[in-house]
């Protein structure tokens, strides 16, 4: 499905306040109720909304230590090691990378203990050769919105 100006439009709204009514949104894009209704509908069937969440603040939870890992496997492994960190809550992340590594992952954790035991964890899986980690001292920039321009 091809995205219209009104696609775009509904997504950027809902990606800024995903608990906003519909009417609202309807309200704003000055549109009918069931127009939007059937539009947000269309966009969460095919899979351009994939859910709604709230964004939580790590600093206040006490989750903000972050680190970035790259992980070096043994060839034609990487597939299987990224399922099984998948299954790790530590991990936020998990990205199939060129270069010198396999896959990149972003940690959050609430202490270095949790995070060396992690890569303790990491370095005894089968097919993982090396890892690299990187801590990071400060986030200047997350950002969760796609640009939709």
């Amino acid at each position: 499905m091809d995205l219209d100006e009104v696609d775009r439009k509904i997504l950027k709204i809902l990606q800024a306040d995903g608990r906003l009514a519909l009417s609202e949104i309807a309200r704003r894009l000055n549109m009918g109720n069931a127009t939007i209704h059937e539009r947000v509908n269309s966009l969460e069937s095919q899979g351009y909304i994939r859910q709604y969440r709230a964004v939580l603040d790590a600093e206040l939870l006490s989750i903000d230590q972050v680190a970035f890992v790259r992980v070096k496997t043994n060839a034609g492994h990487f597939s299987k090691v990224a399922e099984r960190l998948a299954e790790e809550a530590a991990i936020q992340e998990i990205h199939e990378i060129t270069g010198d590594a396999d896959l990149l992952l972003k940690v959050r954790v609430r202490e270095q203990a949790v995070l060396s035991e992690l890569l303790a964890t990491i370095g005894s899986y089968d097919g993982v050769t090396e890892t690299a980690t990187e801590v990071a001292l400060r986030s200047v920039k997350e950002e969760y919105d796609l640009n939709l321009e």
